[in-house]
């Protein structure tokens, strides 16, 4: 199973590029890979989301917690989770 992971927009926000991905999850866990070689730090937007679990994302880092850069490894989700994800970085 995998996530539904499409790009909305990618541009530039003074030195950082910006990735601007919606993801729908069909699993629970899974690696966002966003295209950049280094996140520095990103925000998310949830559109739909279960109540009650313990949802984490981190960093260059797989969901399985080894160093991934570039990544964003997500745990906790259910599927038809839907999120928005703005990344930063280079």
């Amino acid at each position: 199973m995998a996530w539904d992971v499409s790009v909305v927009k990618k541009t530039v926000y003074g030195a950082d590029r910006v990735v601007i991905l919606s993801c729908v999850a069909d699993a629970a866990t899974f690696n966002v890979v966003t295209g950049l070689d280094i996140i520095d730090y990103f925000s998310t937007g949830k559109m739909s989301a279960t109540a009650g679990t313990n949802q984490a994302m981190y960093a260059n880092s797989s969901a399985t917690g080894v160093d991934t850069k570039g990544t964003i490894g997500c745990s906790g989700f259910t599927s038809g989770d839907e999120l928005f994800i703005s990344v930063y970085g280079r």
